[in-house]
């Protein structure tokens, strides 16, 4: 496995689209799949927020991660977020999450990012594990989420 810029995939960003706007548009019901491949097209920085990176296998792609400078408009105090963490059903529970969550956080560090949040509606356990802290528990678009924050660089 190959993680990468999504900057270097750009091929890539209509699956990803597709991915994110089946699993979460139930938390943006006014977004339109358009607005979503928007959203991804603006992460192709390698040197700068919002950014993502890819998983790959040679030229399959496993899952994607972002770097984003707010992420939930309820906690603009907040920043930067560790968002949209997805990889693809087939390929779960082999590391390729772990590997990206450490990825996307060894380049905030680059970036001069101490502490990075994030919100999850029911990954609370696999965050945990990765030294992830809750912060609080929230109604987020009428959906119970745990937000959470890590200390990446000391």
């Amino acid at each position: 496995m190959k993680i990468s810029y999504l900057a270097d995939h750009q091929n890539l960003i209509p699956t990803i689209s597709a991915w994110f706007y089946h699993e979460w548009s139930y938390l943006y019901p006014e977004r339109t799949s358009n607005d979503v491949t928007k959203s991804i097209a603006e992460r192709i920085n390698k040197d700068s927020i919002p950014m993502a990176l890819v998983a790959l296998e040679g030229n399959e792609l496993l899952g994607t991660v972002c770097l984003k400078i707010h992420d939930m408009d309820s906690r603009p105090d907040l920043s930067p977020w560790l968002a949209d963490l997805y990889v693809k059903k087939s390929c779960r529970r082999n590391g390729i999450g772990s590997a990206l969550v450490k990825a996307i956080e060894k380049k905030a560090v680059q970036l001069g990012i101490r502490r990075l949040y994030l919100y999850t509606p029911d990954s609370e356990k696999f965050y945990t594990g990765l030294d992830w802290v809750v912060k609080e528990t929230k109604n987020y678009h009428n959906v119970r989420v745990t937000v959470m924050e890590k200390e990446i660089a000391l």
